[in-house]
């Protein structure tokens, strides 16, 4: 699984970011995009996305977005292409603020979601989704909240501890040996 890509934008369309690492051309597919990214440094996490007739890589400017991204492909009937397209036409926030309060009429308007599959988004992603409590952390911060949880570390602890250890001159590497070694005892 390809993690994250870091490079220089070649090109650059509403949907997708072509990135030079270091020689090699990766095509990613994206919801959002900042303006006047083409030739400049861009870090995207990335979600690999293998079906029988197609191989691609879906970009994330933040985790938060990459982790909603994978909650709704969690929702029984939402595929890659119907998550991205929700991902493209709405903001995490204001998509987590429709599912908290259940309107149903404002998620029927996304791309490929119908009655059903409003009411089924809601249904599975009620109480699931939270507002991001990682936001103000550096990436290497938001790096290693996310591999934690991955760990199963719960996110109250996770945030304790990395108040404790955090210093702006570790990596992600440093820190999530420090944050674990804090969590054991």
């Amino acid at each position: 699984m390809i993690y994250g890509l870091k490079g220089i934008v070649t090109k650059q369309t509403a949907t997708t970011i072509v990135l030079d690492v270091r020689g090699v051309y990766y095509e990613v597919k994206v919801p959002s995009v900042p303006q006047q990214q083409q030739f400049s440094e861009l870090f995207l996490y990335t979600y690999q996305v293998i079906r029988e007739d197609e191989h691609y890589l879906v970009g994330f400017l933040s985790l938060e977005e990459k982790s909603l991204f994978t909650e709704l492909l969690n929702v029984s009937g939402i595929g890659p292409k119907t998550a991205l397209g929700i991902m493209t036409a709405t903001t995490p926030e204001r998509f987590l603020q429709a599912v908290t309060s259940e309107e149903l009429s404002y998620l029927k308007k996304l791309p490929g979601v119908g009655p059903k599959g409003a009411s089924q988004i809601i249904l599975d992603l009620k109480g699931k989704l939270q507002t991001d409590t990682s936001k103000g952390l550096n990436p290497y911060e938001q790096e290693v909240t996310l591999g934690l949880q991955n760990l199963g570390f719960k996110k109250s602890e996770i945030t304790k501890v990395l108040k404790k250890v955090s210093n702006k001159s570790l990596d992600a590497n440093e820190l999530l040996r420090l944050a674990l070694s804090e969590l054991r005892r």
